[in-house]
């Protein structure tokens, strides 16, 4: 808050007015100058640990050695079909997940009677360790990118659904009485208040279910397949390749975070009444 003073127009005096400014653009450009620093010191000390002796180069390459992996390794010719197949497998898995997760959370959160009967199958589900159904998947569905898809759903679906449930079950009373005074029909109140209230839920599912189907490719091909980016880790760890290794996963985070910051950019988009600070 800064006071200013201005001629009135009407009378020629002075006049103060407190002026609102916001300081949050500076703090947010200062906040990112020191994540770069923070950054820079890390490959920094990273470079040196190993150049300096202080740790093998077999267990942590220099990130100079990792740039020149990664670069060697983009321009492979069979680059491309790699990255597209690992693409494929986490799309599609992360698309399938994101929709039976939101069905199934839709019908715990809405349906007493359903998550009494259902959710504790579901929770029993998801307490398995999902590498262990990696065998039955491709026993199921063979060596293709169909069993890597499927381990993707089945990583990814879990976190939409619990979100999705926990949003609508947060709807306050009140606000579903007052629809209901106004002669709300179900699908109305689903349509114009749970769903619009659980929907900062849902994304937030939706983002650590896109983490989840990045996994759920990547430990499928590791178990069994000839082509993608974990074949290629798995491939390059066995050759003790451990700079392209490293330029492998720079791929896959890089990756990650795209998809991510657009689905961010995505939710702010859509979901325009939160007013939550980190969303700001």
């Amino acid at each position: 808050m800064s006071t200013y003073t201005v001629p009135d127009q009407d009378t020629g005096a002075d006049v103060e007015l407190d002026v609102f400014i916001d300081e949050r653009d500076p703090e947010r450009w200062k906040w990112r100058a020191i994540s770069i620093i923070v950054v820079l010191t890390f490959l920094a000390i990273w470079e040196l640990l190993p150049r300096l002796g202080l740790v093998s180069t077999i267990i942590l390459p220099p990130v100079t050695d990792v740039w020149a992996g990664l670069t060697e390794l983009v321009m492979q010719d069979t680059f491309p079909r790699h990255l597209r197949v690992t693409l494929v497998e986490m799309l599609v898995g992360f698309l399938i997940g994101t929709l039976i997760g939101f069905a199934i959370g839709v019908a715990l959160g809405v349906w007493e009677s359903v998550k009494k009967s259902v959710y504790p199958l579901v929770v029993a589900f998801q307490s398995l360790p999902k590498i262990v159904l990696a065998p039955l998947l491709i026993t199921w569905f063979g060596y293709g990118i169909e069993s890597k898809i499927a381990m993707a759903v089945v990583i990814a679906f879990f976190p939409v659904l619990i979100n999705t449930m926990v949003g609508l079950e947060t709807v306050p009373d009140e606000a579903r009485q007052l629809m209901r005074s106004l002669k709300a029909s179900r699908g109305q109140v689903f349509r114009k208040l749970s769903l619009p209230h659980a929907a900062p839920f849902i994304m937030a599912g939706i983002k650590t279910g896109l983490t989840f189907a990045v996994i759920g490719a990547i430990v499928g091909e590791f178990v069994g397949s000839s082509e993608g980016l974990g074949y290629l880790l798995h491939a390059y760890g066995f050759q003790l390749r451990i700079d392209k290794v490293f330029a492998v996963i720079v791929v896959l985070s890089l990756i990650g975070a795209i998809l991510y910051f657009a689905i961010d950019w995505l939710e702010r988009r859509m979901i325009y009444w939160r007013t939550d600070s980190s969303l700001v």
